[in-house]
């Protein structure tokens, strides 16, 4: 892996899980060797783009929304030929009377939601949002645009640890967000919106004097380690200023029981950039 004194280890430490990203930054060790030259394409950096909203996504559905969550559909009439801008509005209008009528049942509205258009131009919404009386929900999306919505709970789609797939559900949001994000007719500037009441997980950062990495992650107590999804080559890292074609690992520790504990009592917090996310696999 080249002669590298130090790299960084990030946690993010989620209710179910941990997510480790290993990589090394230009801005600490010596003689840190990079990946083969592969140009930074506008291409590149939208895939990196999309990876970086696909795992912000998922870590704040993870933090903020449970099994018996809703994951619904908003669509309009078949024969509706709705453009970007009405599209806007009925969302907007949508979520305003939905606050309301969460409100009135002291709950607070939570959601995250991206624009999707079909082949034949149809918007549709997905959306998810904390649980409520689905005839509710469906009466306002239908008083507004005459729509109809379908709904399924969060717990239709589980991983292999019995848990709520929170991966696949940003995964297939994101995915449904590039049908109008790329287009020239966007119908929103961000890959995703959600409110701003969801919390994000804990990030830790550490910088760790070590030549490299072990090839094969270990994992720490009440934790075990989720064997696919282990990558290590090669990632792009956004130091804010440039793209940089580094070395990475990235790997998942499942929850099995108890909770997280800081394993170095004395971390350095690096001084480079805090994004969300900050680097995407090849």
């Amino acid at each position: 892996m080249g002669d590298i004194m130090a790299y960084v280890h990030l946690r993010v430490i989620l209710k179910n899980k941990i997510d480790n990203y290993k990589y090394c930054s230009g801005r600490i060790g010596k003689n840190i060797i990079n990946g083969p030259a592969q140009g930074t394409t506008p291409i590149r950096q939208l895939r990196y783009q999309d990876k970086r909203a696909e795992r912000v996504c998922e870590w704040k559905l993870t933090e903020n929304f449970e099994e018996d969550d809703l994951w619904i559909t908003l669509t309009y009439q078949k024969a509706s030929v709705i453009d970007s801008e009405k599209a806007r509005k009925d969302i907007s209008l949508f979520l305003a009377y939905l606050r309301r009528a969460y409100k009135k049942e002291s709950n607070e509205l939570r959601y995250i939601y991206t624009a999707g258009r079909g082949k034949r131009g149809n918007i549709h919404f997905h959306m998810v949002l904390n649980k409520f009386d689905t005839s509710v929900i469906a009466k306002i999306w239908r008083n507004i645009t005459g729509g109809g919505v379908h709904f399924k709970h969060l717990y239709t789609e589980f991983n292999n640890y019995g848990q709520v797939n929170y991966k696949k559900i940003a995964n297939y949001l994101i995915k449904n967000s590039r049908e109008t994000f790329y287009s020239t007719d966007k119908i929103h500037k961000k890959r995703f919106c959600a409110s701003i009441n969801l919390k994000m997980p804990r990030l830790e950062k550490n910088i760790i004097n070590a030549k490299q990495w072990k090839k094969e992650p270990t994992t720490i107590k009440g934790y075990i380690l989720d064997k696919e999804s282990i990558y290590d080559g090669y990632g792009w890292l956004d130091e804010g200023h440039k793209w940089d074609c580094c070395r990475v690992q990235r790997y998942t520790l499942i929850r099995i029981d108890g909770g997280y504990k800081p394993r170095y009592k004395n971390h350095k917090i690096l001084d480079i950039p805090m994004g969300d996310d900050e680097f995407a696999e090849e």
